[in-house]
C-alpha cells in the first residue's frame, strides 16, 4: 500500500467520521433541550448495555477480517480473502441474533436490578434489534477495510448517522407527551433505523464489488479448511473483543456507580441522574469530536501494518507509526487547548447549561489521550499484538473505576471527580501502549517535529483564542464570540505550524488530490 493510498484511506474515514461526529454532537443539542438532562441520563444508560452485547456479538471479528484479508491480498490470494469474509459473516449473523434476543429477554431484569431505574426498560428493548444489524454490517466493513477500500465504510457511516439522528429527534418529540422513559426509548430506536440504512448501503457496495472482481473472487485459490480459519479468526478476534468490552462495561459501571456516589455527595436521585446525563450525554460528545480523525488513522493503520509485517518490512512499520503519531499530536494538541479555553462558552452556546463547562475543561486532556491511544492500539493490532491494548486499557479502566468511586462522593468535586478519573485512566493506558509500540517497532520519535513544534503553535493559538473571545464577547455576545474565536484559532494555528516548520511540503504532497498543489503553494510561501 503506497503512501498516498494510506493517507487516502485515512482521509476518507476522517472526513466521514468528521461528518458523523459533527452530526452526532449537533443532534444532542436539540435532544438535550427536548428531554432534559434526566432524559439524557436514561438515554445514556441504555447505550453501554447495547455496546457490551454488540461487542460480544461481533467478538472482534471485523478487525480479524481486516487483518486476514489484508494478508491474503498481499499474497494475491483473492479467493482466500473472500472465503474468510463469508465465514466471518456467518458467525456474526448467528452471534448478532443470539444477543439481540438476549437483550430483549433481559431488559426488565437489567432495569430493575442493575440500574435500579425501571424507566430504562423501554430504551433497552427499543435498541436491541440494532445489535444484529450492526453485527452484520461490521463484517462488510471489515472486508472492505482489509481490501483497503474505505469509501463503502465511510458512506455507510454517514447514511447511518443521518437516518439515526432523524429517527432520534422525531420519535423523542412524538413520544415525549407519554413520558421521559418513552421519549428516551424512541431516541434509542434510532440505532435500529440507522443500522438498517447502513446495511443497505454496504450490501449495495458489496454487490458492485463482487461483480467488478467476479473473475478473481470465483477463481480457484487457497482452500484452507474452515476449522483452521475459524481458529485464526478467534485468536485474532478474542483479545480485540475483550478490549472492546472494557469500555462499555466501565460505562455500565459508571451508570451505576456515578449516580449512586453523587447521592452520597448530597444530590437527590433526580439531580444525580441529571448530572450523569451532563457527563455522558453532553461533556463526552464534545471531547470525542477531535479523536474521530485519529481513529480513522488507526483503522487505516491496521491493514497497512499487517501487510508490512507479512512482508517483514520493519522499516515501513516504524515509518508509519512515527507518521501516525505526528498526525495525532498535530491535531490533538490544538483541539484539547481550544476546547479547554472555550469549554464554558461552548456549553452555554450549545446546551444553555453553564455548569457543564468546568466538567468539559477537566476532561479536555482526554482529547489528545484518546487520539494517542487509538493510534498506538491500531499499530499493535496490525502487528498481531491484539492482546496488549486490551491489557493496557483494562489497567487504565480499573484505575478510573477506583478513582470514580472515591472522587465523585467528595462534595467539592462531585461530577468533576469523574472527569479527573477519566483523564488519569487514559493516561496510564497510553503510557503502556507507547511502551510496547517502542519495544516492538524500535521507532525513534522525532520529538521536535511531532511534539515541540505543534506545542509552540498551540500556545500561540491559545493566546489568540482567549483574546479573540474576550474581545468579541464584549460587543457581539457569547455565540459570535465562540464562532469567531474558533475561526481565529484555526487560522492562527495553521499559520503558526507553517512558520515554525511543523508541516513541510513533503507532508502535504501525500494528501490525495490536492496534495501536490498545497505543497507547491507552501514552498512558494516559505521561499
Amino acid at each position: 500500500m503506497g503512501e498516498k493510498s494510506f493517507f487516502k484511506g485515512a482521509l476518507v474515514l476522517s472526513l466521514s467520521g468528521l461528518v458523523v461526529k459533527v452530526i452526532g454532537a449537533l443532534y444532542k443539542i436539540p435532544l438535550a433541550r427536548l428531554i432534559g438532562d434526566e432524559g439524557m441520563g436514561l438515554y445514556q444508560m441504555a447505550y453501554p448495555v447495547y455496546a457490551i452485547l454488540l461487542t460480544l456479538s461481533t467478538a472482534g471479528i471485523p478487525v480479524a477480517i481486516s487483518i486476514l484479508v489484508a494478508e491474503k491480498q498481499a499474497k494475491e490470494d483473492y479467493h482466500g480473502a473472500h472465503r474468510i469474509f463469508r465465514l466471518s459473516l456467518m458467525m456474526l449473523a448467528v452471534f448478532g441474533s443470539f444477543f439481540t434476543l438476549l437483550l430483549i429477554a433481559g431488559s426488565k431484569w437489567l432495569s430493575e436490578h442493575v440500574f435500579l431505574n425501571p424507566g430504562v426498560f423501554y430504551a433497552l428493548v427499543a435498541i436491541a434489534p440494532a445489535i444484529l444489524l450492526t453485527a452484520v454490517s461490521s463484517s462488510f466493513r471489515g472486508y472492505f477495510q482489509g481490501n483497503q477500500t474505505m469509501v463503502p465504510t465511510a458512506v455507510s457511516q454517514i447514511i447511518e448517522q443521518i437516518i439515526r439522528v432523524a429517527t432520534v429527534l422525531l420519535l423523542a418529540y412524538l413520544l415525549l407527551p407519554r413520558g421521559l422513559e418513552f421519549a428516551a426509548a424512541g431516541a434509542t430506536f434510532g440505532a435500529v433505523t440507522g443500522g438498517l440504512a447502513a446495511l443497505a448501503v454496504l450490501l449495495s457496495a458489496y454487490r458492485r464489488h463482487r461483480q467488478k472482481y467476479k473473475a478473481v473472487l470465483t477463481a480457484t485459490g487457497s482452500r484452507e479448511p474452515a476449522m483452521p480459519l475459524f481458529k485464526r479468526i478467534a485468536v485474532l478476534a478474542f483479545p480485540v473483543s475483550v478490549g472492546g468490552l472494557v469500555v462499555p462495561i466501565m460505562q455500565v459501571i459508571d451508570a451505576t456507580i456515578i449516580p449512586t456516589r453523587l447521592q452520597v455527595a448530597g444530590h437527590s436521585f433526580e439531580r444525580a441522574t441529571g448530572l450523569f446525563g451532563q457527563f455522558s450525554g453532553m461533556a463526552n460528545p464534545l471531547i470525542n469530536i477531535a479523536p474521530i480523525i485519529t481513529i480513522s488513522i488507526s483503522l487505516a493503520l491496521v491493514p497497512i501494518i499487517s501487510e508490512a509485517m507479512a512482508k517483514d518490512n520493519k522499516q515501513e512499520v516504524s515509518y508509519r507509526v512515527n507518521q501516525a503519531l505526528w498526525s495525532t499530536f498535530l491535531i490533538g494538541l490544538p483541539a484539547a487547548a481550544g476546547l479547554g479555553i472555550l469549554a464554558t462558552p461552548i456549553c452555554v452556546m450549545l446546551y444553555g447549561i453553564r455548569e457543564v463547562g468546568p466538567l468539559v475543561a477537566v476532561l479536555t486532556p482526554t482529547t489528545l489521550l484518546l487520539g494517542l491511544y487509538q493510534t498506538t492500539r491500531g499499530t499493535l493490532q496490525g502487528m498481531g499484538k491484539t492482546y496488549l491494548p486490551v491489557i493496557n486499557l483494562t489497567v487504565g479502566i480499573v484505575i478510573k473505576g477506583v478513582l470514580n468511586y472515591v472522587l465523585v462522593a467528595i462534595p467539592a468535586l462531585s461530577i468533576q471527580g469523574a472527569g479527573i478519573a477519566t483523564v488519569a485512566g487514559f493516561t496510564v493506558s497510553v503510557v503502556l501502549n507507547v511502551h510496547y509500540v517502542k519495544k516492538y517497532t524500535q521507532f525513534k520519535m522525532d520529538w521536535k517535529k511531532n511534539v515541540v513544534l505543534p506545542l509552540i503553535s498551540t500556545c500561540i493559538m491559545a493566546l489568540a483564542v482567549r483574546l479573540g473571545y474576550q474581545l468579541i464577547n464584549q460587543y457581539l455576545g457569547n455565540t459570535m464570540g465562540v464562532i469567531i474565536a474558533i475561526i481565529t484559532g484555526i487560522v492562527t494555528y495553521g499559520l503558526a505550524i507553517l512558520v515554525t516548520g511543523g508541516i513541510d511540503p513533503q507532508d502535504l504532497r501525500i494528501i490525495p488530490g490536492i496534495g501536490p498543489k498545497l505543497a507547491r503553494a507552501l514552498g512558494e510561501f516559505k521561499s
